[in-house]
């Protein structure tokens, strides 16, 4: 079968979509970060959380729009290069790209360090290679295999999550603990400042809602389907996260006392014992290393994928497998340099470096929605108004604070990392002579 006879293939529905998007942004984050998140929310972790998804809906709901006009694969890249100009579509999906490239790296080293707690003897490298690989022949199978992986590993985290629950309503239930709202506001801690700043931080933990619009031309109505996942991921991760967080101050509301290292382990031992440790420290090797990285593998695979299709990258790229309709070579590109670069740098160099390429990426995607759907739009009513320019305006906004706020290092290596797709596109258009390179959909 010849190359361009094969297509990426539609199997995903709604439901595959949302629990792909929640997979991706890890439901049982909270229980590696909360501790991170307790000095400088002064325990509020859960009204960061509520913030934090507000704040990151607006965005969201210009992804939708965005999803509906434009139902292909590529996010950011493809929703800019459409709404505004292939340019800045380019450098917006090359942006996002450096994220995408570091979200894997970013999994992989969490959940070896949590794997090497649970079998101390086993070598760090034997879990990079190993996740790579699975991840990889995963994959390599096609869509399908990575919906029904994700599933599986969301019924593990959902079962760790339900016995926490369950653990503190038992707790509550006996007077061992008792209820309290330390978790969303504390009078004599409250620091508007503090939860701002912590919000900042928390709010890594959504950005992935925008990996499922990569997937647009594998699902079974892309035009309703993606937009309608996307917000709702948001809204039940980030209820998820809210709730989840303000049980843990039921458990905790004291969190001085907490050891930041260990602090929603030392919660979870409170209440359902040292099985439920085990059982969390187990599902969190998995989720961070198989859910989150091979969703993120399967999320920028795509977007090298609609790069490659359009030739702004190498066609290889954009090939797909005849029997399986995945775009293998960038596949198994990402798992090698995810493999090489976890082996590389540590975790605190990645998570200094990652969401510059996502906050850039949703500056540009507001600006689209704006100009797309409100500047060019000749007939404006106030709903048009209140949708395509007060909404995109707040997502912005949003963005560009938590822009502004990012570590040094990380706005360095992202202009750097700008700087080389700007390049990329000058020697493509053979400086600008020619137009930028963009797939043409009404031939496909």
């Amino acid at each position: 079968m010849s190359e361009s006879k094969v297509k990426l293939s539609r199997s995903l529905s709604t439901k595959d979509l949302v629990v792909y998007g929640i997979i991706f942004m890890i439901p049982v984050a909270p229980i590696a970060f909360y501790g991170s998140f307790l000095a400088p929310a002064h325990g509020m972790v859960a009204l960061a959380y509520l913030i934090g998804m507000i704040a990151m809906l607006f965005t969201g709901f210009s992804y939708a729009s965005m999803a509906k006009e434009f139902p292909y694969a590529g996010s950011v890249y493809t929703y800019v290069q459409k709404g505004t100009n292939p340019l800045l579509g380019f450098l917006s999906g090359w942006g996002i790209t450096l994220d995408y490239i570091l979200i894997p790296v970013i999994t992989y080293l969490i959940s070896a360090s949590f794997g090497q707690s649970l079998l101390p003897g086993t070598p760090f490298w034997v879990w990079i290679i190993g996740i790579a690989v699975i991840n990889t022949v995963i994959n390599l199978l096609g869509i399908k295999v990575v919906s029904k992986f994700s599933w599986l590993l969301f019924g593990l985290q959902a079962i760790v999550l339900i016995a926490f629950l369950i653990g503190t309503i038992i707790a509550l239930s006996k007077g061992t603990i008792s209820f309290n709202v330390s978790s969303l506001y504390n009078a004599n801690h409250f620091d508007l400042k503090g939860v701002v700043q912590a919000t900042g931080i928390v709010i890594v933990s959504y950005l992935g809602f925008d990996a499922i619009s990569t997937l647009s031309e594998e699902a079974n109505n892309p035009r309703k389907s993606v937009g309608k996942a996307i917000v709702l991921s948001i809204i039940l991760i980030g209820s998820l996260f809210v709730i989840v967080t303000i049980f843990a101050g039921f458990v905790a509301p004291n969190y001085s006392k907490l050891n930041p290292d260990t602090a929603f382990l030392g919660i979870l031992e409170k209440v359902g014992g040292n099985w439920l440790v085990h059982l969390a420290e187990l599902t969190l090797v998995l989720s961070f290393g198989l859910a989150g990285g091979q969703e993120g593998q399967t999320a920028i695979s795509r977007i090298l994928y609609a790069m490659g299709r359009d030739g702004i990258l190498p066609r290889p790229l954009a090939y797909l497998h005849p029997r399986y309709n995945t775009p293998w070579i960038s596949i198994i590109l990402v798992g090698i340099i995810s493999a090489v670069l976890s082996l590389s740098i540590s975790l605190t160099t990645v998570s200094n470096l990652i969401s510059f390429g996502a906050l850039f990426g949703f500056l540009s995607l507001n600006i689209a929605v704006i100009w797309h759907f409100y500047i060019k739009n000749p007939h404006k009513q106030w709903t048009t108004v209140v949708k395509y320019l007060v909404s995109p305006l707040i997502g912005f906004s949003v963005s560009l604070w938590i822009f502004l706020s990012l570590a040094s290092e990380a706005k360095v290596t992202g202009l750097i990392w700008l700087v080389i797709g700007f390049v990329i596109v000058v020697y493509k258009t053979n400086i600008f002579k020619n137009p930028v390179p963009q797939f043409d959909f009404s031939e496909s």
